[in-house]
């Protein structure tokens, strides 16, 4: 093979390795992990079935993240109600895993 050939053939390969390299980086980049950037003040007044703790991670806030039926709703991690709720519902839980089985 001619060197000028073959110098073309590694610079050609060596581009598409980089072009792959650089939309694989770019990809990963676009995951976005959805997250609470505002909280509310305001009670939940929907059945509630589960919550998740979220830390602060900016732009990320700290928050409690309540499940209902309507969706997941960010709230402000320390007023009394959601402090009262996660409690409420930390037990229930509880309580749900402790349960002996039953033999018939």
């Amino acid at each position: 093979m001619h060197p000028i050939v073959f110098r073309l053939a590694c610079l050609a390969l060596l581009a598409g390795v980089l072009a792959l390299m650089v939309q694989e980086s770019e990809a990963v980049g676009d995951k976005v992990s959805e997250c609470c950037k505002k909280v509310s003040t305001l009670k939940i007044n929907i059945t509630i079935s589960g919550f998740r703790l979220q830390k602060k991670d900016p732009p990320c806030v700290k928050a409690v993240i309540f499940k209902t039926t309507e969706g997941e709703h960010c709230v402000y991690w320390r007023l009394a109600w959601v402090m009262a709720k996660v409690k409420e519902l930390r037990a229930a839980n509880k309580n749900s895993t402790n349960a002996s089985p039953t033999t018939l």
